[in-house]
């Protein structure tokens, strides 16, 4: 219970941060570019690849639009990184909880507000330009549960790299190099039915594939549910707070008061 009122003040305190600088909602915006950009282009291909229909390309790329609101490589790996070179983390250390969700805080509170628009914008962007979610509500609920672990796995994943850190000199670097994947991995580039069978099951089995394309794929009917997504889903989490677990020690033992 303590670990929770002490996390929460601090979700607070980012959230009146964040509204504070009322540019941080106009600026995510500028972050809708990309899936609509990829929308537009995969949305013709569609219409003769016999894959997906225009109306799926333009339902998967919405789901893209809201995934990509929402989750915090970026955030998470490079409040790390400041926080170990600036020597914040000292401070955050003595928290009565674990340092890292206060790292968390800052990217999930600041994601959160930067998405709230989306909840007009989506339904009008599907409505105006003729979005097929063609799933029961069972596959819907199923494809959003999924996605709520494909992002829980990516933020370990990304817990985990934001750790390099306290080993490399050039740890922004690390984040160039997840998001190149996430975009990859993620289906933002495009969706795994357009990709060769080798790369459209790596993608597949990666954990930032249901954080993402997968559920876009999912609730715009192109893929139907498998018994081995939540089973893959599961075993990414597992391994990766195990890692984590690992990691943090010795990754703590190499920290100093102002760095390393």
């Amino acid at each position: 219970m303590r670990i929770l009122r002490g996390l929460g003040a601090w979700c607070r305190l980012e959230t009146q941060a964040a509204m504070a600088f009322r540019a941080q909602m106009l600026t995510s915006i500028f972050g809708w570019v990309v899936p609509l950009a990829f929308m537009a282009l995969w949305g013709f291909a569609a219409s003769s690849s016999g894959v997906m229909t225009p109306g799926q390309t333009v339902a998967y790329y919405l789901v893209q639009l809201v995934a990509t609101a929402i989750t915090l490589p970026a955030g998470v790996i490079f409040g790390f990184g400041q926080a170990v070179y600036s020597g914040g983390l000292s401070g955050l250390l003595l928290m009565p909880f674990p340092s890292i969700l206060a790292i968390m805080a800052q990217p999930v509170v600041r994601a959160v507000i930067g998405a709230l628009p989306l909840v007009i914008v989506v339904p009008i962007l599907s409505y105006t330009l003729g979005a097929d979610f063609d799933v029961g509500f069972p596959t819907a609920l199923a494809a959003i549960g999924l996605g709520v672990l494909g992002w829980v796995a990516t933020l370990a994943f990304c817990c985990v790299c934001g750790l390099s850190a306290l080993w490399m000199g050039k740890w922004d670097a690390i984040l160039s190099l997840v998001l190149g994947i996430q975009w990859i991995f993620g289906g933002l580039i495009a969706p795994s039915v357009f990709m060769p069978g080798w790369l459209r099951w790596a993608m597949r089995l990666s954990p930032l594939w249901l954080s993402g394309g997968g559920v876009g794929e999912l609730l715009s009917g192109t893929v139907g549910l498998a018994w081995w997504m939540p089973t893959v889903i599961i075993g990414w989490i597992v391994a990766l707070l195990l890692l984590f677990r690992w990691a943090w020690p010795r990754a703590m033992r190499r920290f100093e008061a102002v760095g390393i």
